[in-house]
């Protein structure tokens, strides 16, 4: 089987400076499942529809939405987000892109 390797951008770190040290730890405990499989064949995992140049996938964490790529067997988190913040930044995100 596959491997991936989790990338961490830097706006992501940026993001993840936010959160709380132990919501921040657990989130990226949580994030080594996408080692194993970043494609949407578990339920936190989805693709997100709206994105048609490149395959965005959001990764559901408690409040939160991990926002990723995958390129080869690399997995790219673009962005950690609150999910009232979610549609907001998406929008944002694929305008640019």
């Amino acid at each position: 089987m596959e491997e991936f390797r989790v990338a961490v951008t830097d706006s992501a770190k940026k993001d993840l400076k936010k959160l709380n040290p132990k919501l921040r730890k657990k989130l990226l405990q949580s994030l080594k499942i996408l080692e194993i499989s970043p494609f949407a064949t578990i339920k936190p995992i989805k693709k997100i529809k709206a994105s048609r140049k490149i395959a965005l996938y959001r990764f559901r964490f408690g409040e939160y939405r991990v926002i990723y790529h995958i390129r080869g067997n690399k997995v790219y988190i673009l962005a950690v987000i609150h999910r009232r913040d979610f549609e907001k930044e998406l929008r944002s995100a694929l305008k640019l892109g």
